[in-house]
């Protein structure tokens, strides 16, 4: 009995070690313990220069946002996550389109990867957000977790962020901002070239942020991960500027020599928005709109046109309430035409499908009268199937089909293996829908289905599966893909026991732990989760 006791307070102790070590990677952005005397004498701490500004940063974690709500509570500025590496955000489009509509002024932020290319990563950012406009805050570059660092010089890191600062500056008309926590810069960075960039510090707890010296003084500075803002469900980072209501306007008021990505093509004003996307129609309308048609023409009916952005095709009008005609075109397409109602104050979206030049008749949405939008937009501005951009996000981001030359399909189910008869076995386990999928290259994602299931067609090799969803933990298998072969791969969860988000502002690259297998065998099971298992059984 003695023994029993002692495995399982070492068992204890075990992941108490785990969870402490994991918390350590955070001293950026919360004050605690752990900081040496000299670390201590070097913190310099700078307070804001008077009034401030409150605003919010985003990403799809936060869902469906009501920005008219959020705009009602007294939020003035809005920094909207664009991408992860080569994960477009699902939610950017329709959140950057809605900050506009609801009088904020807008930012935007890319989670950079140090093993992505960087001028390929700030090409993707451009594409995004186009050339910056009056009310467009630069973009920002988010760095952090050291563990993605790990193994590279200073001198090189400050290489990478310097090819994406200045090609995204290139690109957009205006100097990239930086957000970085004091530790972060100091033990990883540590250089003085880039005090020309706006600072955008984090840290959580105190009033005044200390900063690394490269800069005197912060322009944003990040003070919490779990806000609560109406419009918003769930928690919140929560931002201030350093300045007040007209300083924010000033420092977003230049013009970088465009329109903002495409978004905003005028149309006569109003307090309504009218957005969609151009594709190509091949038979389904906008059941499927994966194949995106940059560089359309659109134009509506009592005047204004805009160009559909680089990328996505994003557009859209502000107008008044009423019926409306929104006619794109392409060379190498059949002009198409559709009719969408908004009322006053509200958003609608209304996509059009074109058809290539000689191909047969369009799907039911390439054209004609529609009262309503796309297929999960309606009035609320939610958006199109599959979530808005192509790179990620919606069941679209996964993809249903393959190259069998070149890959080979990964399939199976998320699951939560506290809801199982038999934890060891992940097949027994309750399937979990709505969870983000994705695979170490963190290049393409889907969503699982009502009942927990994915599909990816990936490069063949041992590829790291990861899985992520609101409440629970994120869970990863290791499994072997055959080119042209099929293998099952089954991915566990254990919930955080919070209901919050796990994506500590940023994802982090997966780690490649648990068993992999090859020939369709489910894999992958972390010493965390074996831990937690065995103090389950013990305590049942």
């Amino acid at each position: 009995m003695t023994n029993s006791r002692t495995t399982w307070k070492l068992l204890t102790l075990a992941l108490a070690v785990m969870a402490l070590a994991g918390c350590m990677n955070q001293r950026d952005m919360t004050e605690g313990s752990g900081r040496d005397f000299a670390e201590i004498l070097q913190e310099v701490r700078v307070c804001a220069d008077g009034a401030t500004v409150n605003g919010i940063d985003v990403s799809y974690w936060q869902g469906t946002i009501n920005w008219d709500r959020v705009a009602s509570s007294g939020i003035k500025f809005a920094i909207i996550r664009t991408s992860d590496g080569f994960f477009r955000d699902p939610q950017f489009a329709r959140n950057w389109s809605e900050a506009r509509r609801v009088g904020l002024v807008r930012g935007s932020y890319h989670f950079f990867r140090p093993n992505k290319d960087a001028a390929a990563q700030a090409d993707q950012v451009v594409e995004m957000v186009g050339r910056l406009g009056a009310g467009d805050l630069p973009v920002t570059i988010d760095i952090e977790d050291e563990s993605l660092y790990s193994g590279y010089s200073k001198a090189t890191v400050a290489s990478k962020i310097r090819t994406f600062v200045d090609r995204v500056e290139a690109g957009t008309g205006k100097k990239p901002m930086i957000y970085v926590g004091y530790y972060f810069w100091v033990d990883i960075v540590n250089d003085r070239s880039f005090g020309d960039n706006a600072l955008w510090i984090a840290q959580w707890g105190p009033t005044c942020p200390n900063i690394p010296d490269t800069w005197t003084r912060w322009t944003f500075f990040q003070t919490s991960d779990k806000g609560t803002v109406p419009g918003i469900s769930g928690n919140v980072d929560l931002d201030l500027f350093n300045g007040n209501a007209d300083a924010l306007a000033n420092f977003a008021g230049g013009d970088g020599g465009g329109g903002g990505g495409g978004d905003d093509g005028g149309g006569g004003g109003g307090d309504a928005t009218i957005q969609g996307v151009v594709f190509q129609d091949v038979g389904v309308g906008t059941a499927d709109m994966s194949r995106r048609l940059p560089g359309a023409t659109v134009s509506i009916s009592g005047g204004g046109s805009a160009t559909a952005g680089a990328g996505d095709a994003y557009w859209s009008f502000s107008v008044g309430a009423g019926s409306y005609t929104v006619t794109a075109s392409l060379a190498g397409y059949q002009t198409a035409s559709r009719t969408c109602s908004v009322t006053a104050g509200g958003s609608v979206w209304c996509s059009i499908g074109l058809v290539a030049s000689g191909d047969g008749g369009g799907g039911d949405d390439g054209g004609g009268d529609d009262g309503g939008g796309d297929d999960g937009g309606g009035d609320d501005g939610g958006g199109d199937t599959g979530g808005g951009d192509t790179g990620g996000g919606g069941d679209t981001g996964g993809g249903d089909t393959g190259d069998p030359s070149t890959q080979g399909k990964l399939f199976g189910k998320v699951v939560d293996l506290t809801r199982s008869p038999d934890p060891l076995n992940y097949k027994t386990g309750t399937g979990i829908p709505g969870a983000r999928v994705y695979t170490d290259d963190n290049e393409i994602d889907t969503i699982t289905d009502a009942d927990g299931n994915y599909e990816l067609w990936v490069k063949p090799g041992q590829r790291v599966v990861v899985a992520t969803k609101q409440g629970y933990l994120q869970g990863s298998s290791v499994c072997e893909v055959v080119l042209g072969g099929e293998t099952e791969c089954y991915v566990p969860l254990f919930p955080d026991g919070t209901g919050g988000v796990n994506d500590g502002g940023g994802e982090p690259e997966p780690e490649p732990v648990g068993c992999a297998t090859a020939g369709g065998t489910p894999a992958g099971l972390s010493l965390l989760g074996l831990l937690l298992l065995a103090i389950r059984r013990r305590r049942s």
